[in-house]
């Protein structure tokens, strides 16, 4: 399968295709496209009858499962295919996931995978943070927060990254973790924040991928 992000301003989408059908390509990256559900009906320049996403099912594929959608360049030039839209958030609400852009979950993998995996995410953030904010601003960050009565201590780190939900531009990433008040090595939970678009804040357990809440944007 082929899954692939695209999106506006609006709106973010996940589709997918197989990789053996006609019609499943790699959209290009800063090229506009129409996006066909099955009410669309859009007429080329000098075109006689209007395209729509059945026609374009019976010339590539009709997927039997899902919401087909179809890509279409704005300018009538290159590609163009049939493709599966993902139901759940544009993709940013499935209830487990592998990868979001250069951020690496711990879904799936051994102890040892998963210990290299979040030394690897950290230095990422502490790289992040430093480049973005400067060296000054990594110490508060790191700090230990620990508050009366309870029995957890957190840190965080936030810092902006490119490639969040497929998007080719800086979005904002928080790591937080969750440590033992009495053993600062003792993690007891970690967890990742992105926020994709506006208003928008997806958390999810870095150990498992699952996402744990989901914030909207005001309408």
């Amino acid at each position: 399968m082929r899954t692939v992000y695209i999106g506006n301003v609006n709106n973010h989408y996940l589709i997918y295709c197989n990789t053996k059908a006609e019609g499943c390509f790699e959209p290009q990256e800063n090229k506009n496209y129409f996006l066909f559900t099955e009410s669309t009906r859009w007429k080329q320049p000098g075109a006689k009858d209007f395209l729509t996403l059945a026609f374009m099912q019976d010339f590539f594929v009709k997927y039997n499962q899902g919401e087909n959608v179809a890509l279409v360049p704005e300018d009538n030039n290159g590609e163009r295919g049939v493709f599966i839209r993902d139901p759940t958030g544009g993709g940013y609400e499935r209830d487990t996931i592998f990868a979001d852009g250069p951020i690496t979950y711990g879904t799936g993998m051994s102890d040892a995978d998963r210990q290299r995996a979040w030394k690897a995410l950290s230095m990422k953030m502490i790289d992040a943070v430093m480049q973005q904010q400067g060296k000054d601003a990594l110490g508060p960050k790191l700090a230990r927060r620990c508050m009366p009565g309870e029995d957890h201590c957190t840190q965080a780190l936030d810092a902006n990254f490119v490639g969040i939900g497929g998007i080719q531009e800086p979005r904002k990433v928080v790591v937080i973790i969750s440590t033992d008040v009495h053993d600062e090595k003792k993690h007891l939970a970690r967890m990742v924040c992105t926020y994709p678009m506006k208003g928008m804040v997806i958390c999810r357990n870095w150990d498992t991928g699952k996402l744990v809440s989901a914030t909207h944007p005001q309408q």
